[in-house]
């Protein structure tokens, strides 16, 4: 082999072991940070149609502290007379109420230097609403019937007497009854004498005159509740 051939080997020898060498080969790309994806929102799930739909929820109505049906009332006042009287009221509903009034005794009638005495029978009737509270607690208004009759005895010669007679009347009044039963009622108010008695004794005189036939309405009762 000549030299020219030797040196031509030796250039094509070195030419393949530099290529083979990585120092002259491009460096891959250096990967960057990875991405991160932001995750959709989640849309709240909506109602069921059955609860969207539902009615309101019912309130339970109040209940009376009490439940009482009936009271019955005494009257000391009237004990001045001397008369004894009672009062039995029902309950028709929680603002309303019906009462019946009896009562029985001495009534004395005074005039011109004569008095006389009887025995005085009495019944009446109301009707109470009760416009504050109820039947157990509560501020009523009302009217009344009341019929009076007295039976005069023994009466002197010439004396006529008359007592008594039907009234009609307005009251306002308030009544407590506490659980126990224990019960207090007031009524204060106006009559009106729409019939008058009847005249007894001597009726020759004549009627005797009827000063005024607007009589006062007063109550103070006390009593129990059942």
């Amino acid at each position: 082999m000549n030299r020219t051939s030797l040196i031509g080997v030796a250039l094509l020898g070195w030419s393949a072991v530099a290529a083979a060498q990585p120092g002259d080969a491009e460096p891959p790309p250096r990967a960057g940070p990875p991405s991160i994806e932001p995750e959709p929102a989640v849309e709240p799930a909506p109602a069921p149609a059955a609860l969207m739909m539902q009615p309101p929820p019912v309130v339970p109505e109040v209940e009376p502290e009490t439940n009482h049906k009936l009271t019955v009332l005494f009257a000391p006042l009237r004990l001045i007379i001397p008369l004894v009287e009672f009062t039995a009221e029902y309950r028709v509903a929680n603002k309303l109420g019906v009462s019946i009034t009896v009562g029985a005794g001495k009534r004395e009638v005074t005039g011109t230097g004569t008095s006389a005495e009887g025995t005085e029978i009495e019944g009446g009737l109301q009707g109470r609403y009760y416009v504050i509270g109820d039947f157990d607690h509560g501020m009523e208004v009302g009217a009344e019937l009341l019929e009076e009759y007295v039976k005069f005895d023994a009466l002197p010669p010439n004396v006529a007497v008359a007592a008594g007679g039907l009234t009609l009347g307005a009251f306002l009044g308030y009544k407590i009854a506490t659980n126990v039963g224990f019960t207090f009622e007031a009524q204060v108010g106006a009559r009106y004498l729409v019939v008058e008695p009847g005249v007894q004794g001597d009726t020759t005189l004549g009627n005797p005159p009827i000063v005024d036939k607007w009589l006062p309405l007063l109550h103070l009762n006390v009593g129990w509740s059942f």
